[in-house]
């Protein structure tokens, strides 16, 4: 389930790049590896570092700002203490804008709104978060950057949630 889904979002990406103009449209997509670090209050305090795959359509307003919705599904779990770790899916609405130190690198700041649903010792939970990140980006060319990121996606409840995102961006 998990091949499909990523083929499915790949094949999307493609598309959307086949039918794009020569002149940049301000569309992105994206895609990452992420590694969260969830730290919780349950019994034994256990933490784990599940990875995540992101994909993210975005609108590039200016070279100073845009805002992107990102979708991130589990490839491995995490277990602690007998207790283990799933992510069922992240989604994540954010805005992002950026200084750029010279024209290829730029320093970034996100922040918005994040939902996750996950299965803890075999319960699911789902949670909601104001969220909050920054990161830096390499404009390799005018259609292709690189860029890591940390993100604080939930801080809810029992669980902290923060992910680090490694992952390349293409615009249309």
């Amino acid at each position: 389930m998990v091949f499909f889904r990523a083929a499915l979002l790949g094949s999307a990406f493609l598309f959307f790049s086949a039918l794009s103009q020569a002149q940049d449209s301000g569309y992105y997509g994206a895609a990452s590896l992420a590694q969260l670090n969830v730290d919780t209050e349950l019994e034994g305090t256990p933490s784990f570092t599940p990875h995540v795959v992101n994909l993210m359509l975005g609108y590039r307003y200016s070279n100073s700002l845009s805002a992107e919705a990102r979708y991130g599904f589990g490839v491995h779990s995490s277990s602690d203490r007998g207790v283990k770790f799933e992510t069922d899916y992240i989604t994540s609405l954010l805005a992002k804008p950026r200084l750029y130190l010279s024209p290829e690198v730029a320093l970034y700041v996100t922040g918005g709104f994040s939902r996750g649903k996950f299965m803890v010792a075999g319960d699911d939970t789902t949670l909601n978060s104001v969220s909050y990140g920054g990161g830096i980006q390499y404009d390799r060319n005018p259609r292709t950057t690189y860029f890591i990121d940390w993100i604080r996606l939930i801080d809810k409840d029992e669980y902290e949630i923060n992910t680090l995102n490694i992952g390349v961006t293409y615009r249309f």
